[in-house]
């Protein structure tokens, strides 16, 4: 110890000579304050040495108390004598604390494999054991009664009753609804299919709209021609659905394909790509038996006020002699920034079109582009309608095939319009829920709506008066009376509205004649 301190003091005179420092009374303080340190160093030292030695210990006494265990409790216990012992526990019988010879006595257990056992269920929580092994001081009835649901329990030479544990099986068993929640189930199936049942009254519309003899439309077949029906047909003929038949002229170019704009060609007399029409042959349709005729009108017994129409200008037309009307369609000619085959009107003259005076109750129905779907909906606000829903005609062209080339569309092919449903007043005597809001139709003239809207109007206020604006003759229709610039005169059948009308505009008594 003095010859290592001696070396210790040499090593740092030999430092503070070789820095130049020759403060004898720093040297010897400094001395002193490294032989402390060390004595400490050599404390932890020490104390460090001891604290692993006692860590070494306590690792081989575990590891001896393990082994220990692992020879007291086998990884395999007979299962049949597991059941006994876990049934003489739940027994009501058995007095705690109890010693491990009256489980004996229950279970018939031998005395050997039951210190195993008793270890085995004190380390699964179930029991609890004194310090001698044998004596039991609690019993967790609960885990035990789950452990003998769950546990796997095959006992066949035995009368207990054997316990399927099969995963699947437990997995539909926790799955399976409690009868809580089948019958909150039933309960709530009962309301909802009362709340989706059809009324008496609402079954009874329903068959009022239903066609007469059934469904008179026929569906077109995918293959187009009949030709290319009958060549994928199993039986070589044709299906009894419609066909179309190719148009080829002697300016037609089959190797171009099909013209975009098919029977909407402009240029049909000289284009060179394929056209189509209806294929008329009766080769399906006698063998179906044909199609049945459509009853009529009369014979249904509806009454229909034949199509009625005034030749105008709305802009300066006095609508307030046509009476009140349940039901307004327009199709305002827009002004889209396009070239059209008819005149437009500004959007402030649409505004001020007298659309308040033909109405009190009921709805409109206006189509609008593009562009004038923001001021379509300022129009019904303005004229005191509230937009309560949306039509929208989905376009198909003379194949039925979405339209995906057009002449409309500043950025992008329109292959839809829209249709603006407002509402005003008092609302009674409607059909709601009989139509979607969707239409898919064919297209055909320009700015021509698809006849589709009608039934729609019709089903949903049938019998009442409705009135068309901006119509052409094609859109005159029974029990409807149409205005518009572009119609073939004058035509009124209404006593009352011919008095009023005429009164109002004495000068055209004469100028057109009346068609009756």
């Amino acid at each position: 110890m003095f010859s290592h301190t001696s070396k210790m003091v040499r090593e740092y005179q030999a430092e503070v000579k070789a820095n130049g420092i020759s403060d004898r009374y720093d040297s010897s303080r400094t001395w002193r304050s490294k032989t402390k340190h060390s004595a400490r160093h050599k404390s932890f030292m020490k104390k460090v040495r001891n604290k692993r030695r006692h860590r070494q210990e306590r690792i081989q006494r575990r590891t001896e108390e393990y082994e220990d265990e692992k020879v007291l409790l086998p990884s395999e216990i007979d299962p049949k004598l597991e059941q006994r012992v876990l049934y003489a526990l739940l027994n009501p019988t058995l007095e705690i604390p109890t010693q491990g010879t009256k489980l004996l006595e229950m279970s018939g257990t031998d005395f050997e494999n039951l210190p195993n056992l008793l270890q085995k269920l004190y380390g699964q929580d179930l029991i609890c054991l004194q310090s001698d092994g044998y004596t039991i001081t609690s019993i967790n009835l609960e885990s035990i009664s789950r452990l003998i649901e769950m546990k796997n329990l095959s006992l066949r030479q035995s009368n207990i009753p054997r316990f399927k544990t099969d995963p699947e099986e437990i997995e539909y068993l926790l799955n399976a609804p409690s009868v809580r929640d089948k019958e909150t189930k039933r309960v709530g199936s009962e309301i909802q299919e009362l709340l989706t049942a059809k009324s008496y009254q609402e079954q009874l519309i329903k068959q009022k709209f239903q066609s007469a003899g059934g469904s008179q439309l026929r569906e077109f077949c995918p293959q187009k021609t009949r030709e290319d029906c009958r060549r994928v047909s199993r039986s070589g003929r044709a299906c009894p659905r419609l066909h179309f038949r190719r148009i080829i002229q002697s300016h037609t170019d089959e190797s171009l394909g099909d013209c975009s704009f098919l029977n909407t060609c402009f240029h049909m007399e000289s284009c060179k790509f394929v056209h189509y029409e209806i294929d008329q042959t009766q080769e399906t349709e006698s063998r179906k038996g044909g199609i049945k005729p459509r009853p009529s009108l009369q014979s249904l017994g509806s009454k229909l006020v034949p199509p009625q129409w005034l030749n105008c200008d709305l802009r300066n037309f006095d609508t307030s002699v046509l009476g009140k009307f349940a039901v307004v369609m327009a199709d305002p000619p827009w002004d889209i920034h396009m070239e059209l085959p008819y005149g437009t009107m500004s959007d402030d003259e649409m505004r001020q079109l007298d659309i308040p005076s033909l109405q009190d109750d009921g709805f409109i129905f206006l189509w609008v582009t593009g562009r004038a779907m923001e001021l379509g909906r300022e129009c019904l606000t303005l004229w005191g309608y509230e937009r309560i829903d949306e039509l929208v005609w989905v376009k198909t062209n003379q194949l039925q095939r979405l339209i995906r080339t057009g002449r409309t569309g500043h950025w992008i092919n329109h292959g839809k319009e829209h249709c603006l449903v407002g509402a005003k007043g008092n609302l009674q005597g409607v059909n709601r829920g009989i139509d979607t809001d969707v239409i898919v139709a064919e297209v055909r003239a320009t700015s021509r709506k698809p006849d589709e809207i009608y039934g729609v109007i019709e089903r949903l206020s049938p019998g009442t008066r409705k009135i068309e604006l901006f119509g052409r003759q094609h859109n005159c229709q029974p029990n409807w009376l149409t205005l518009g610039n572009q119609l073939e005169g004058d035509n009124l059948h209404d006593p009352e509205l011919r008095e009023r009308f005429y009164s109002r505009y004495p000068e055209k008594l004469h100028a057109y004649p009346a068609v009756t």
